[in-house]
């Protein structure tokens, strides 16, 4: 009897976990809406972007950052001037420990979202050199396509998460 009372209990955990999933994605799924109408209505360079307290980075295809946050600038230490010049492509900084970023990266000009955890360093991804220091706040990443009104991908974002 008591066996069949554990897996009952493991069965009804079971199935809080995965409707506790369902929600994560579905609250996932929400943000990638508004943000991709919030970029369709004021375009890339919104001052909610701006503003999020997550950093948050826009690319294009080729991985050159196009796009950086407030809290992505200060955070990993770089130059608003770094950007429109081109200097910041997080491919050329893709190393074993974070590779798979160069698969999300890919992935989302496939239309594919994908989340990442336990990154090591991913605020390194967009430092121009290797003087960046260390910071343990951020570990997971959604990565996102950035979609125009006619369906086309012409932009990736990842937005970091602690």
């Amino acid at each position: 009897m008591e066996e069949k009372k554990t897996k009952e209990q493991l069965l009804k955990e079971m199935i809080e976990m995965q409707k506790f999933i369902e929600q994560k994605v579905e609250d996932q799924d929400r943000f990638i809406n508004r943000f991709q109408a919030l970029v369709q209505k004021e375009g890339l360079f919104s001052q909610v972007i701006d503003n999020l307290p997550h950093p948050i980075a826009i690319f294009d295809h080729s991985g050159v950052l196009t796009m950086a946050n407030k809290t992505l600038l200060k955070e990993a230490n770089i130059s608003l001037s770094d950007i429109p010049a081109g200097r910041i492509n997080l491919l050329n900084r893709i190393t074993n420990e974070n590779y798979p970023v160069l698969e999300a990266v890919e992935d989302v000009f496939l239309g594919e979202t994908t989340v990442l955890k336990n990154l090591h360093e991913p605020l390194s991804l967009f430092s121009r050199d290797d003087s960046y220091t260390a910071s343990a706040n951020f570990q997971s990443a959604v990565f996102f396509p950035v979609v125009e009104s006619s369906g086309r991908i012409f932009h990736g974002a990842v937005l970091l998460m602690k």
